[in-house]
């Protein structure tokens, strides 16, 4: 798979901008670990255009995405960078990973009715508890977390089930409970090429 990984978030959102930068910076963290090439989108460059330079001729490759989103959308503030039948279609041959709500009823949809190596994606609301704020962000990222470290498709998508399903276990009397059981139950994903990783 070529490099690099990109690392797309909204950094600078007023309400969960912490939260989209500490998903960046896991991802980040563990690139460099495993010695992966990686880009950062932060939110002055997270443009459609840009977003379109870097992917319209590009092969393989990993994009990953913390912001806000809608059915047909991934936003920057109130900025479109991804957009259903627009520029989806840079990302076919890509492993797709975002935390944005809604955004697999539209997005997730064009990759199933057409090809995409890897999909995590969001069916619904995302929620975040940002006192909790490191739990939200391993589940956010596990998926991602694993593949780049060496994992199958196949393997990433059950460790990021696993991991949702220990936090549940070990938030069972905690008010986050139900906002993580929400995050699980909107989980949407799509694995073409079970045994593909980022090494192939």
């Amino acid at each position: 798979m070529n490099n690099p990984i990109y690392i797309a978030c909204d950094n600078e959102d007023k309400v969960l901008g912490h939260f989209f930068q500490s998903c960046h910076d896991k991802i980040r963290e563990v690139a460099v670990k495993k010695d992966f090439d990686y880009k950062s989108l932060t939110s002055g460059n997270l443009t459609k255009e840009n977003i379109n330079n870097y992917t319209s001729e590009a092969d393989e490759y990993v994009f990953s995405a913390f912001s806000h989103g809608t059915d047909d959308t991934l936003l920057c503030d109130k900025d479109i960078y991804i957009q259903a039948n627009d520029n989806v279609k840079n990302f076919y041959s890509s492993v797709f990973y975002t935390f944005a709500c809604y955004s697999a009823n539209g997005i997730g949809k064009e990759f199933k009715e057409s090809y995409v190596l890897g999909y995590v994606g969001y069916n619904n609301q995302a929620w975040v508890v940002p006192a909790y704020e490191d739990i939200f962000v391993r589940c956010a990222t596990k998926g991602l977390v694993s593949y780049i470290e060496g994992k199958t498709l196949k393997e990433s998508i059950k460790d990021l089930i696993t991991e949702y399903d220990n936090s549940l276990k070990n938030a069972k009397m905690n008010p986050i409970y139900g906002f993580l059981l929400r995050n699980k139950q909107a989980l949407v994903t799509i694995v073409n090429s079970e045994e593909k990783t980022i090494n192939d």
